[in-house]
């Protein structure tokens, strides 16, 4: 869905910007919208696209996925933070918010002691009162089409792992039909995804670690915080499923359209944890948010 002339205006001084959603689209790789993980906020402080996590076990939160029930209560929890939040602060108030859904379920002590049991997401977002984005995990943005992704050594590791394992099954006399039927690069590297989770917000782990939002504390250095340039006039928010980030959603989504026809298990020319899988229209759900800027004194 796509929705055009979203209009509101934030300021934190004598400068103000008035602010346009120009384009706004969501989509579940499955092409069925109840599957979709990923989620979009839009209001008149803050901007987030928010990344639910493909979830690791067959968990459910009243019918969901871990993935689809964080993206769900970020995106409500984005709609109660004060609109001069810190990013310190917001990180805190969306992490309470999942912490929240563990006590109504009482399980916060297997959450504690099983982090592949969370609902786990990451998110970008635009805090107009304090003119700046925020990202925690692996969503991307383009400011001024400068391309600013968020990257984990762990991804990078499996991806090739992963890449490796199914050019042997070719080698072997596999098809990419066949594969794409059955990734068995997926099911090789499962038990590292699984086991990666115990570095999630763990900075102790080294090369290893990474930050996302998943109902418990979120480091200082896990919260990337960029200042709005001044001459800023587009602000493109992106969810990792799309590979290749444009200044438009039609030029977004004919790039990633022609990797899905040349890679579409994404193990070749662009490395991932997981492909398109027979039936389903990409990799990964995927969101898209453009924003115009326009500063006024």
């Amino acid at each position: 869905m796509v929705e055009n002339n979203a209009l509101s205006q934030a300021s934190s001084d004598a400068t103000s910007f008035q602010y346009t959603v120009e384009e706004q689209f969501l989509a579940a790789k499955t092409g069925v919208e109840v599957d979709c993980e990923d989620a979009i906020y839009v209001g008149p402080h803050f901007i987030a696209v928010i990344d639910g996590a493909t979830s690791k076990t067959s968990r459910r939160w009243d019918g969901q996925t871990g993935g689809r029930i964080g993206a769900t209560v970020l995106r409500d929890a984005f709609g109660t933070l004060p609109p001069d939040a810190t990013a310190r602060q917001a990180v805190d108030q969306l992490t309470m918010a999942l912490q929240q859904l563990y006590e109504q379920h009482k399980v916060v002590d297997i959450m504690q002691s099983d982090p592949v049991q969370r609902a786990v997401a990451s998110f970008i977002a635009v805090s107009f009162f304090r003119k700046e984005v925020w990202l925690v995990g692996d969503c991307q943005c383009l400011l001024n089409q400068e391309h600013i992704v968020n990257t984990k050594e762990v991804d990078r590791i499996t991806s090739l792992a992963r890449s490796m394992f199914l050019e042997a099954e070719i080698a072997q006399g596999k098809s990419l039909d066949q594969l794409r039927q059955e990734d068995t690069g997926r099911a090789f590297i499962f038990p590292l995804l699984e086991r990666q989770m115990i570095f999630q917000n763990n900075p102790s782990a080294g090369q290893y670690w990474f930050p996302v939002l998943d109902g418990f504390h979120v480091p200082d250095e896990g919260i990337r915080v960029l200042p709005l340039p001044e001459d800023i006039t587009t602000i493109v928010l992106a969810s990792d499923g799309y590979p290749v980030l444009k200044e438009t959603l039609v030029s977004s989504e004919q790039a990633l359209q022609e990797l899905l026809v040349e890679d579409p298990l994404l193990f070749r020319k662009c490395l991932s944890t997981k492909g398109m899988v027979s039936g389903n229209s990409s990799y990964d759900d995927r969101a898209y948010v453009k924003i115009h800027m326009v500063k006024n004194r």
